[in-house]
């Protein structure tokens, strides 16, 4: 039984692991804001986002960034610029994993 508990509790701190960008990602203020505004309006250019934002175009794009890295948004170029919009992927896999992992283990 011990085994087992070991094996459940290593399991979700490796699944735990793989969700760790997605929640720093989302932890902070500003990064929220994008999220909120890009599943308002779809997909928005780092100006149009600026723009709907108090800080300034070099912070949005570090933001994007930061977002992009861990998986919750992606881009799509139309030529010079790029229409952010959110991922429909792999982190919600990573966090559905994440609870049933969780869930498992308890």
């Amino acid at each position: 039984m011990e085994a087992s508990n070991c094996q459940n509790r290593e399991r979700v701190l490796e699944t735990f692991q793989l969700t760790t960008a997605i929640f720093q990602a989302l932890g902070d203020e500003n990064r929220q804001h994008i999220i909120m505004l890009l599943l308002e309006h779809g997909s928005l250019n780092v100006n149009q986002i600026t723009d709907r934002m108090e800080i300034s175009r070099p912070a949005v794009s570090h933001h994007l960034k930061i977002l992009r890295q861990a998986g919750l948004i992606t881009f799509d170029r139309n030529g010079n610029e790029k229409f952010y919009s959110i991922s429909s992927g792999e982190f919600l896999v990573k966090i559905k994993n994440l609870i049933a992992a969780i869930e498992a283990g308890i």
